[in-house]
């Protein structure tokens, strides 16, 4: 990857995910029961700490080599530093796999090969990646949501709709997290699927829309408008603010 995110960026990164992770993982966890996870563009491991207090016991971070070690609040050894740009080969499959708001950092002709890595990992995917408008840092391939719906679909995968109706109105979940999120499963990770999840299931020839309320579509239609260079620059400048009330309030420095 040609960009390399900083320790701030990740500072404020993580404010949101532990909180959205939490709420997250223990809608699903009851429901999956997954005792494996692989996370793709994982960061520090903050969704994966989460998942393995809900009882995954193997779990494996992968993100660039640039992610600091000494940050990692999962094991080092849990850590595989790659390049997702490229294929990324493991030695097992997992019961399952995780990319959230990762796709929109990558260029739009590593978006299939982002997908391939994740649907080799597991039979259960659960996606998510900044749609169009959204705005962020150095974010270079936003889609709508159907998008990466028929690269899924064209693996086999079929897409479940099972978090968003449940979260969309939760603030203590980001937004990004609660209007993006979707599960992908393939016939073998059929079995066993709860009946919560199978009645989410998204028909064939349906497209997954995109989501959010008033004001996130308000934001994504003044986002879209604006200088790719600029939308970075002010989303730079909110994770400084943000990392820094953060260590201002844990004495941090």
């Amino acid at each position: 990857m040609a960009h390399v995110y900083s320790d701030t960026f990740y500072d404020y990164i993580n404010q949101g995910a532990r909180h959205s992770a939490q709420h997250v993982s223990a809608l699903l966890a009851p429901l999956l029961q997954p005792t494996s996870v692989i996370d793709l563009g994982s960061g520090r491991g903050v969704w994966l700490d989460e998942w393995r207090k809900t009882g995954a016991q193997v779990i494996l971070a992968v993100d660039g080599d640039y992610v600091d070690r000494d940050h990692l609040v999962i094991p080092r050894e849990n850590f595989m530093a790659a390049d997702l740009t490229k294929p990324v080969h493991v030695d097992r499959r997992f019961d399952l796999a995780q990319s959230l708001e990762v796709g929109e950092h990558l260029p739009h002709a590593a978006a299939e090969t982002l997908v391939n890595s994740l649907t080799r990992a597991s039979d259960r995917v659960l996606f998510s990646a900044a749609v169009t408008g959204q705005g962020g840092e150095f974010h270079v391939n936003e889609q709508p949501l159907s998008f990466w719906q028929s690269l899924f679909a064209a693996s086999g995968y079929t897409a479940y709709d099972c978090v968003r109706p449940h979260l969309s109105g939760n603030r203590n979940v980001e937004p990004w997290y609660r209007y993006n999120t979707v599960l992908y499963v393939n016939e073998a990770g059929l079995k066993g699927l709860s009946q919560s999840i199978t009645q989410h299931r998204v028909p064939e020839g349906v497209s997954v829309k995109n989501g959010g309320d008033i004001l996130w579509k308000l934001r994504r239609l003044v986002v879209s408008r604006l200088p790719q260079n600029t939308v970075t620059r002010i989303a730079q400048t909110r994770a400084r603010v943000l990392a820094a009330r953060v260590d201002d309030k844990t004495g941090a420095i």
